[in-house]
Formats: structure tokens, C-alpha cells, sequence
């Protein structure tokens, strides 16, 4: 039986793992398309008015499925936005979905469909919650809109509703709405193991130009604004992106991820742009929705890595993504892929362009797919070199101390050298190369994979010389015609002592010693010791005359 091995790995999505680099660019890679829907408003129980309208995923690691809540759309007078129900499909393999007849909602006189809810207005933001009882280990955010609500000219309520199967929800009336004045549409729900809370994103009131907004609960009822953590419009974005429709968070590594909806508008009248077609039409970007990448480490302070490219952009003209890609609330992690799961619209985002696929269709069962795009693993963001080379130097990495382990330890690399070369090298922090591991001894990677261990001539082991320089060495990669996609460090694990080490350390990383004391608010820093553990008196006991 093969002994289990802890693998740590560093993305190069951000600098904080990076001392120095040259001669490298940045680069946001894109997803892979499957060219193919997944899943279609094509059941036997769907009319042509009724559309794919969005989804939300989940993989359930204790039934091995994918699960997927999407919602139907059926347009009403004129085309104009009509009741969503929300529906239920189950796959094995993440393609082949099967839409099981529930019984639950009467349409059209039968029964015999796979609708678990009569209506909603979007999609609702479900997760399957391991902190709670197997009653409530479902979790959904939802919200509904009704003609006296637009009477009453009040902004949307959001509601909780939670179920043991995700099938049959019950929807504490005790509680409801949980929480008020968010924006039109769009939200966004993930749990935080770290701190045990659920965060909500979502988009604040008014909502232009739209923006990314945190809301923060132990309870799903009792919520605390945040604040605004990402807004479109700054040096690096063209005028036209001017919106945010939403995000989808997700836990990757060490980092929370997001799927961020773009949606390029007229900077000087959405609204004129919605309703009338644009003479450079269809060579413009206005009406179009993509995909683009925001990371954080905490998930509070977000930011987009530079260049800004889409990570899932929209199709060529007459597919079914040609007006946008909008990703599903929980992008999946799964045998080393990512699983962007998306509502793909041929419309674009404007009634001029829906009203002109009306009367071409005479349907609306062509304007909405399931779809879906894989991301290798790692392949977020690389660090490329063109053929004149480029270089990055490392923070120091180390091997999680094991004494009761001995094995190998390895240097991995996650990278594509095809065509080009990687070579490595270790140094001190105080700048000295480690004998045996310069660059002239380095065998340099030449191909394109995951798990490339690091080699030198002689065959020396880096990790047991870096085990034995405490506090860890550097690494200095050197680059030509390469790119880096992340860099990891493997060692055996039989008793899972390094990643009982590595999930405690990340949980003090985002802890930071705070406290929930009555009183004092969650985030404030405890009393005592300043931050750094230094030494300095408690409060009260300061020296006579300080």
C-alpha cells in the first residue's frame, strides 16, 4: 500500500510567496469549452417559451454525484421576463445529467417533472453546509418578487430556506426575510471553515454602475455589511466594462476564488443600449458577458489579476454562449480539474437583441444551455518567459517537521516547458547558492505536466538539504520560452501530522488571535499582547508615568 504524501503548493497567482522576478509576464489563462451543452429545457415537460436561466453546482463528496439546481424561465407577454421555477438534475460524471420526476409541483395539469420550487426571480445560492445537523445540511439563499412587491417599491428582501435532502426545503417563517435592501438580483453564498462563516456576496443598492459586496453571518440571519470588496472601472478595464454582475466564490489552495460575472455596458446610457442596437453591432462588446478571475486570501480584500482576459468569454455569433457566459454559483475542484459550470445565453444582454431571437425562433428554448468549461489544475495564472528568458525568486519553502516519517522529499513544478526550459536553483535568504544546486547543476524541464520534480546532477536530494537548513531555503527559477503555473513542495504523510500542521497554520493565519467577546466587535484585535507577541504591558498595567 502506497504511503499518503502531503503536497503544499504555491500558485503564482499573487506575490505573496514572490521575493523578486524579471523578465516575466503575468498571465490569466482561459478554461477549456466543452463545445456541447450539458443540459437543455428540452424534457418533455418544457415549453417552448421555457428557458435556461442559471444554475448552482455542487459536488457531494458522500454520494460521489454532481448536483445541480437550475432555474426555468418562461417568458410571458411580449417576451418579457416571466416566473422561474426551480428544477433538480443529478449526474455521475459532471455531463450526463438525469432530470428525476419529483412529484412535488403541478404543471400543466401533471406532476411528472423535476421542479422542486413554483417560483423564484434568480437563481437561489444553495450549498451543502458541513457545519450543520443532517436536517439542515442544506442551505439555501433565496429570493421572490411579486407584482405588490413592485407596488410597495421596496428593494429585495432575501430569504433562508434549508433542507435535509435538497430536494424538500422548509422555509422558517420565524425568521424570514433575513436580510433586506440588496440589489435586483445576483448573490452569491459560500462557508467559510476557517471562521465559520457564511459569507454572502451580492450587490448593493443603487446598483450602477454594479458592484461585489460582502455580507458576513455565523447564522444565515443575523448579517454584517462588509462593504464593497470589488468594483468594476479602474486604469486597467476598457470604458465599456462597467458592471459586475456577480461573482461565484470558491475555496482553492489557500485562496477564495471567484468566477466574476463581466458585463460590458454603455458607459454613458445602459439603458439606451439595452433597448436600441448598436450600429458597430455585431462587431462591439456592448451587451456581451464574460468571465474573469478575482482572488483573495481572506475573503474580504479582493483584487483581479493584471493583464484582466477572460477566463470564460462569450462565443462566436449564432452559438449558444454568444451573448454571455454566467458562471454557476459554486465552481467546482475535482480530481485535479476545475469545473466551471456556466449558463450560457445566446442573447445578449439588451431586449432589442432577445425580441430580434424571438421572431427569428418563434422559441425561447434556444436562448438558454447548460454548459461547461475545465480548468487544468493550477492553471489559473502563469508566470510566462519568452525566448530571451526571465527569472523569479522565491520566498523560502521548507519541509514540515516529521520525525517519524523517513522518505524522500520532492520539489515539484507545475509547468509548461514544451518548446522552452525551466532550471532552478537553491539559495540561502542571505543570498548564497547552496553547493550542488546551482543553475550550471540544474537538468533543465522540458516538457508540459503537473508534479515535475526539480533535478540536479549528482542527483543530490533538495529536500533533505532544505531540511537541514532551518527556516528553509529560496528557490530561483529561470525561465526560457516557459511557464509556471504553481511550484509545490511533497513529502509522505502516513499519520497526517503535516496537514494537521498546515490546516492549523492557516486557520492562525486567518484567526489572527480575534475575538467574539460581547460587547467588542468580532473583528478588533484581542486585548494583551500587541499582534507581533512581543513583549509590552497588559492594558492597565503601564509603567508609573507612561
Amino acid at each position: 500500500m502506497q504511503t499518503p504524501t502531503h503536497r503544499k503548493r504555491y500558485l503564482v497567482i499573487d506575490d505573496a510567496h514572490i521575493l523578486e522576478m524579471g523578465g516575466l509576464q503575468r498571465s490569466v489563462n482561459q478554461a477549456v469549452k466543452r463545445p456541447e451543452p450539458v443540459i437543455l429545457t428540452d424534457a418533455p415537460w418544457n415549453g417552448k417559451n421555457d428557458s435556461f436561466n442559471g444554475m448552482n453546482m455542487i459536488y457531494d463528496e458522500e454520494e460521489n454525484l454532481f448536483k445541480m439546481w437550475y432555474t426555468v424561465m418562461t417568458y410571458g407577454g411580449e417576451l418579457a421576463d416571466g416566473p422561474r421555477k426551480l428544477a433538480y438534475a443529478t449526474s455521475r460524471d459532471g455531463i450526463n445529467f438525469e432530470r428525476p420526476e419529483l412529484g412535488i409541483i403541478e404543471v400543466n395539469g401533471s406532476k411528472k417533472n423535476n421542479y422542486l420550487t413554483p417560483a423564484f426571480d434568480v437563481t437561489p445560492a444553495i450549498i451543502k453546509d458541513p457545519s450543520d445537523i443532517p436536517e439542515r445540511r442544506y442551505k439555501m439563499i433565496f429570493y421572490l418578487a411579486s407584482t405588490e412587491m413592485t407596488w410597495a417599491r421596496f428593494h429585495v428582501p432575501l430569504n433562508l430556506a434549508y433542507s435535509s435532502d435538497g430536494i424538500r426545503w422548509e422555509r422558517p417563517a420565524h425568521v424570514n426575510p433575513v436580510l433586506r435592501g440588496i440589489s435586483d438580483a445576483c448573490f452569491n453564498l459560500i462557508y467559510d471553515s476557517d471562521r465559520r462563516k457564511y459569507l454572502l456576496f451580492t450587490r448593493r443598492v443603487p446598483n450602477l454602475p454594479r458592484d461585489i459586496s460582502l455580507y458576513e453571518s455565523y447564522d444565515l440571519v443575523t448579517w454584517e455589511d462588509k462593504g464593497r470588496v470589488l468594483v468594476p472601472g479602474d486604469e486597467h478595464d476598457p470604458p465599456e466594462l462597467y458592471n459586475f454582475y456577480y461573482m461565484a466564490p470558491f475555496r482553492y489552495e489557500d485562496f477564495f476564488l471567484g468566477m466574476v460575472c463581466t458585463q460590458y455596458t454603455d458607459p454613458i446610457s445602459e439603458t439606451y443600449e439595452s433597448f436600441n442596437r448598436s450600429p458597430d453591432y455585431p462587431n462591439t462588446v456592448l451587451g456581451h458577458v464574460g468571465m474573469q478571475l478575482a482572488c483573495s486570501r481572506d475573503g474580504r480584500s479582493w483584487h483581479r489579476p493584471i493583464p484582466r482576459s477572460e477566463v470564460v468569454s462569450w462565443g462566436p455569433e449564432g452559438s449558444h454562449d454568444y451573448g454571455g457566459a454566467y458562471p454557476s454559483h459554486n465552481p467546482i475542484v475535482r480530481d485535479g480539474e476545475t469545473y466551471i459550470y456556466y449558463s450560457a445565453q445566446s442573447q445578449l444582454h439588451s431586449w432589442w437583441h432577445v425580441m430580434e431571437l424571438w421572431d427569428k425562433h418563434k422559441s425561447a428554448q434556444h436562448i438558454g444551455a447548460g454548459m461547461l468549461a475545465k480548468m487544468p489544475e493550477d492553471h489559473w495564472v502563469s508566470l510566462d518567459a519568452d525566448a530571451k528568458g526571465g527569472w523569479l525568486l522565491t520566498k523560502p519553502v521548507f519541509f514540515a517537521a516529521d520525525e517519524t516519517l523517513e522518505s524522500p522529499r520532492e520539489l515539484l513544478i507545475n509547468a509548461d516547458a514544451a518548446g522552452g526550459s525551466i532550471q532552478a536553483e537553491l539559495i540561502t535568504p542571505f543570498g548564497q547558492v547552496v553547493e550542488g544546486f546551482c543553475r550550471g547543476d540544474s537538468i533543465p524541464i522540458t516538457s508540459d505536466g503537473k508534479d515535475q520534480p526539480l533535478r540536479w546532477k549528482g542527483n543530490p536530494s533538495p529536500g533533505e538539504t532544505i531540511a537541514k537548513h532551518l527556516g528553509g531555503l529560496c528557490i530561483k527559477f529561470y525561465l526560457k520560452g516557459a511557464g509556471l503555473y504553481s511550484y509545490a513542495t511533497n513529502k509522505a504523510d502516513g499519520e497526517g501530522r503535516i496537514a494537521e500542521y498546515y490546516a492549523n497554520l492557516r486557520w492562525c493565519e486567518i484567526i489572527k488571535h480575534k475575538s467574539d467577546n460581547w460587547g467588542r466587535l468580532s473583528t478588533e484585535p484581542a486585548s494583551g499582547l500587541p499582534p507581533h507577541g512581543g513583549p509590552g504591558p497588559e492594558r492597565g498595567q503601564e509603567k508609573p508615568g507612561e
